[in-house]
């Protein structure tokens, strides 16, 4: 699997893997290749997504990265945001997207 490449599609897989690997005999687990699990890192990777987009909220209380999951994961389109809740996700975004490339997780845009 490559990795994400952008904020979206980090949020994604934090959610698929976190929810992935909640119960231990999930059937979702069935297309994980066998081996040794000590040695994966997905659930770690995609706890420290979930981190970085709640450091990301920074005085909205928790808010801004409630409304951007919602927009991520397709519960919601961009039209029924009123005007003030798309300005929360957009700065919410700013602030989760520089998170993730400070982390090493999207590519500097000086690259």
């Amino acid at each position: 699997m490559r990795d994400p490449t952008s904020p979206a599609s980090w949020v994604r897989y934090a959610v698929r893997v976190l929810e992935s690997q909640a119960a231990a005999h999930s059937p979702r687990l069935d297309y994980v290749p066998r081996g040794d699990y000590r040695l994966r890192d997905s659930k770690e990777t995609a706890l420290s997504i979930k981190i970085m987009l709640e450091r990301s909220a920074n005085g909205c209380g928790g808010l801004g990265p409630r409304l951007l999951v919602r927009l991520y994961l397709g519960r919601e389109p961009w039209e029924v945001f009123t005007e003030s809740e798309k300005h929360l996700i957009r700065k919410t975004e700013r602030r989760f997207r520089a998170e993730l490339r400070r982390a090493g997780f999207l590519p500097d845009n000086n690259s």
